[in-house]
């Protein structure tokens, strides 16, 4: 018996070898693939805020231009080329276009505050609606300056004066 045992686990590990010889094993390849479209965004909440604009004594024609600047968050593509664009505003002269904006804050009512913005500090280039500044994007949030000013010497009422300014970017 002890020998009819031993055969059956010679011929039971004989059958497992001869299965494990019959198993076999290929490889092929999977295509993973992706494709990264160039896109950029302009985050809400920028802003230029000038303050108080003294017609009177400080931005009087005799005094000085009230200057500020702001920012806000653009997010482009890494290594996406960008065109950031600004329009004239709501409330633009009649004269104005976009290449050459007048732009103009409104108290609500009939009184308009003339401002510009700029794209350097030495506030030599109007922000405009055709030409524009090139960026370059870097996958993150970037922030880009705001030069602004409103000219001294405007004879405008007491109260405050707003305006919404359209950003694009061209990419």
């Amino acid at each position: 018996m002890k020998l009819f045992k031993n055969i059956a686990l010679l011929a039971s590990l004989i059958g497992l070898l001869s299965l494990a010889a019959f198993a076999g094993n290929t490889t092929g390849t999977l295509s993973v693939t992706s494709t990264v479209s160039n896109a950029c965004a302009v985050a809400s909440g920028g802003a230029v805020a000038f303050g108080a604009y003294d017609p009177a004594v400080v931005n009087s024609s005799n005094g000085a231009d009230l200057t500020q600047t702001g920012t806000f968050q653009m997010t482009c593509t890494s290594g996406a080329t960008a065109t950031v664009l600004m329009d004239q505003g709501k409330n633009p002269t009649g004269t104005s276009t976009l290449a050459v904006p007048a732009r103009q804050m409104s108290d609500g009512a009939t009184h308009l505050l003339g401002y510009q913005l700029y794209t350097t500090s030495a506030r030599s280039t109007i922000w405009d609606g055709v030409t524009g500044i090139p960026e370059t994007g870097t996958g993150s949030s970037q922030t880009i300056q705001v030069f602004g000013t409103v000219p001294k010497g405007q004879s405008v009422p007491a109260n405050s004066y707003s305006d919404q300014v359209t950003i694009t970017l061209s990419y």
